[in-house]
């Protein structure tokens, strides 16, 4: 087969031989050149492409786990399937707050985050089930917002906005209410004198 060079010609493909290939193969000859010398280290710069995939080799070898095995995606694929008319609940805390997972076979997945002495609470559904979250106790979902996908803590996210927005023109509205009132009795106090 015939590739087009950018240099200005035309010049056969190797199939054989990828550039990852390559790569390793100069790393395996280099390495086994420096032991042989009795040097030590392989020779490798640290970004260089089999220096990453060592480091990659090793720690999969340690058994260490790159922290994506306590998002809620994981945990509901660990839990067993609810039978009819019963739940599955697994309770986890994650960075010093509890976190409540359940499956119900009728109502879907919930996941409850938090919670305080006065619960004040907002439901958003997500890609995972439904996420009840405490708004007296935001500090709880803060240190949860790695167990989530970037989609559902924009939905997350948007929704407590949303909900504060309305508290705040619902206090406006009041002030507002109340704004006149005062304003027409002073009027009263002010033609009496």
């Amino acid at each position: 087969m015939i590739g087009y060079s950018r240099y200005g010609g035309f010049q056969p493909i190797n199939r054989s031989m990828d550039y990852a290939a390559q790569e390793l193969k100069k790393y395996s000859e280099t390495a086994a050149r420096r032991s042989k010398m009795g040097l030590e280290g392989d020779g490798a710069p640290p970004e260089s492409f089999a220096a990453l995939l060592k480091r990659a080799d090793e720690f999969r070898a340690s058994g260490e786990s790159c922290g994506a095995t306590d998002s809620i995606g994981i945990i509901l694929r660990q839990m067993d399937e609810p039978q009819a008319g019963e739940k599955v609940t697994k309770t986890v805390f994650h960075n010093g707050v509890c976190v409540v997972v359940e499956k119900d076979y009728l109502r879907g997945n919930s996941i409850t985050v938090g919670g305080s002495s006065n619960p004040n609470w907002i439901h958003v559904n997500t890609s995972v089930g439904t996420v009840h979250i405490d708004l007296n106790d935001i500090d709880s979902l803060m240190k949860c917002l790695d167990m989530f996908s970037p989609e559902d803590l924009n939905l997350i996210l948007r929704k407590i906005t949303e909900v504060r927005q309305c508290k705040d023109a619902i206090q406006e509205i009041d002030q507002l209410r109340n704004t006149p009132i005062r304003s027409a009795e002073d009027k009263e106090e002010q033609e009496k004198e």
